[in-house]
């Protein structure tokens, strides 16, 4: 690794051509994917990831490099290519246009609530192997619908280090464990294949000292057997409920994007320029969180080295804050809220939502089923797409008839306008389930995220 002091050259290169802000996103990432099919090993590939990006603003002007070569002159070539594309941006000789000083670095620590208690690399690759090994026992042993069974068992061990212009040096360490179980149950009449992932913030401890995992997988053969066996139903407009836990992720698609700065800046959001105003009704409270201790998107500081906070952004109705990372929220002029985040370091920082949940609310959950006559009650969702139009798949669902929970269905949408949505949160649960977490991809490539909620009523939304 170069010094601090050759970093601070570097920086200030960067800036010569008429930057006013440049940063030093340094990354080394180690994996490990361990594959098992039908219980027998098909493959162990690790992955090596190294290398650095170079970020020049000027205003609202950026300019973003990046190279695998950490030498001190591949660095400073580097800030020479980014000067001379900032110049070009900015379309004016560099002598006519002021230019920052960097500060002396300066190192700030900041806690990461996430602990590692079992490195991964101490493990070896037996003992990573028994681990997956024994989750395809337990799926074999949770009946004789599976077929077929492929499992993918990772590690990540990911280490930052961010310096910038304004004097910031900081590090942070991110270790993720996570299965990706891909089954298909079935029997003479027909098949049927799903996949989902078993996702931990932490260390091999994830795998050693909890059976989680395991009660995962076995569930996971019965619920995709459920699925290829449930019916389909008619679609229409209905009074849908959301069970508590992972059907947060009908937040994260039909505002969370829209919420994020990105969205703002380019004014492709229903919520631009309504800050202080009512968006949705008062049983909604929306907070996006990126301290919340083993939780997916928890880190100690985010991609651009702002401490990770908390952030609300609707209470009870009324729209307070958006998702920014320092460019865009240089267009909107807001400071950054800690959500610049980046797959790694090939991708410039964008606003990305972190943990984002919908607070609890004081109804009775038993009462939301009661009072549905003819409705659809959720309990997981899958892909889609969001935005101000927003599309999910419903993975497991149920009727609901005169109150009470009837048969699972399948092959179901629920869609819908976020805006609308939000205003027809008729009842929210006391209890927030917790969520595994999982991947979201955008602008700045896949980041690990959580969403999640309590149970919730919406009093119509469109299934089909």
């Amino acid at each position: 690794m170069v010094s601090q002091r050759i970093m601070q050259d570097v920086l200030e290169i960067a800036c010569s051509t008429g930057g006013d802000f440049s940063e030093l996103f340094f990354e080394r990432q180690d994996e490990t994917n361990i594959v098992l099919d039908n219980g027998n090993l098909d493959g162990i590939i690790t992955k090596h990831l190294y290398g650095v990006g170079l970020y020049v603003l000027r205003g609202t002007q950026s300019v973003y490099v990046y190279t695998n070569q950490t030498t001190e002159n591949a660095l400073r070539v580097l800030a020479q290519k980014a000067a001379a594309f900032m110049q070009i941006a900015l379309q004016s000789p560099s002598h006519f246009i002021s230019k920052a000083h960097p500060s002396a670095l300066r190192e700030k620590t900041f806690f990461n609530p996430n602990r590692i208690e079992i490195e991964p690399s101490s493990i070896s690759n037996k003992g990573k192997i028994h681990i997956a090994s024994n989750a395809y026992l337990k799926m074999k042993s949770a009946g004789n619908a599976l077929i077929s069974a492929r499992i993918n068992y990772f590690d990540t061990d990911r280490h930052i280090i961010v310096a910038n212009s304004q004097g910031l040096y900081t590090k942070d360490r991110r270790v993720t464990s996570r299965m990706r179980f891909g089954i298909t149950t079935g029997d003479e009449k027909g098949s049927f294949y799903h996949w989902e992932d078993f996702t931990r913030m932490g260390g091999f401890e994830v795998f050693q000292k909890s059976d989680d995992y395991l009660e995962f997988a076995g569930k996971l053969v019965i619920r995709t057997e459920n699925m290829r066996t449930a019916e389909t139903m008619e679609p229409g407009v209905m009074p849908v409920i959301l069970e508590s836990g992972a059907c947060g992720t009908l937040w994260h698609e039909s505002c969370g994007h829209t919420l994020e700065a990105t969205a703002i800046a380019s004014r492709q959001s229903h919520f631009v320029d309504k800050i202080g105003q009512k968006v949705a009704s008062d049983k909604v409270t929306l907070i996006d969180d990126g301290t919340l201790p083993n939780y997916y998107g928890t880190d100690a500081i985010d991609d651009e080295g702002h401490v990770r906070q908390k952030n609300t952004l609707i209470e009870k109705g009324i729209l307070k804050s958006y998702m920014c990372d320092r460019l865009h929220g240089r267009m909107i002029g807001m400071a950054s809220t800690g959500n610049g985040r980046r797959q790694n370091y090939t991708f410039a920082p964008v606003a990305r939502m972190t943990n984002t949940y919908l607070a609890p609310g004081e109804d009775d959950e038993e009462a939301m089923i009661r009072s549905v006559a003819d409705g659809l009650y959720i309990r997981s969702l899958g892909g889609g797409f969001g935005g101000t139009q927003f599309s999910l798949q419903v993975k497991e669902g149920y009727l609901i008839k005169k109150g009470k929970l009837d048969r699972q269905i399948k092959g179901t949408m629920i869609t819908g306008n976020g805006a609308e949505v939000l205003m027809k949160v008729d009842s929210v649960g006391k209890s927030r389930g917790f969520e595994g977490g999982s991947f979201c991809g955008a602008d700045s490539g896949l980041v690990p995220v959580t969403a999640t909620q309590p149970m919730v009523r919406i009093s119509e939304m469109s299934v089909g």
